[in-house]
């Protein structure tokens, strides 16, 4: 899905006009039609914008912009079970997943180096699958719980900075 389709499946969902949806995100409407038609890219300055607008279209622009490295899970299964219970569930497996790679993960430079890749490819896999079913479990519980993204991620990021985290 393109940022131009997310855009517009998150307007139609929302159930706005183009007219309505471009005030509340504050970009022209001519712009935001191009956008959606694929006829022009979303201008760097709307990023921000349209991320704080939509955990969905942030999952999207991250993945776009940065060929993947963020990865959007929802592009990738769009049958995906968005229910809290169930992503609570999924989180929990992918987590175990991870520690039983990392467990098995030997960086001793003795040990085989092709066994060594392996187990190194396996745990890049799970974190992999840690963080995409993250991404989405933070925008899902701040969907349900109405969660302030920014304040929240304000306190975080002083928790970090204090070494709380």
């Amino acid at each position: 899905m393109s940022i131009g389709d997310a855009i517009r499946a998150d307007r139609v969902g929302r159930q706005l006009t183009q007219q309505a949806y471009a005030q509340h995100v504050q970009i022209d409407r001519t712009t935001l039609s191009k956008i959606e038609n694929g006829e022009r890219e979303l201008p760097a300055v709307y990023e921000a914008s349209m991320a704080r607008h939509s955990w969905k279209l942030a999952l999207e622009i991250a993945d776009e912009r940065t060929n993947g490295y963020f990865s959007n899970l929802l592009g990738d299964v769009p049958t995906l079970d968005l229910h809290p219970a169930a992503l609570k569930e999924q989180m929990l497996k992918e987590v175990d997943d991870l520690e039983e790679a990392l467990g098995g993960l030997s960086l001793a430079k003795h040990i085989d180096k092709q066994k060594r890749k392996e187990s190194a490819e396996r745990v890049w896999h799970e974190i992999r699958d840690v963080m995409e079913h993250a991404a989405v479990l933070q925008g899902v519980l701040e969907e349900e719980f109405g969660l302030d993204r920014d304040e929240l991620a304000t306190e975080h990021e002083q928790q970090v900075k204090r070494g709380e985290r």
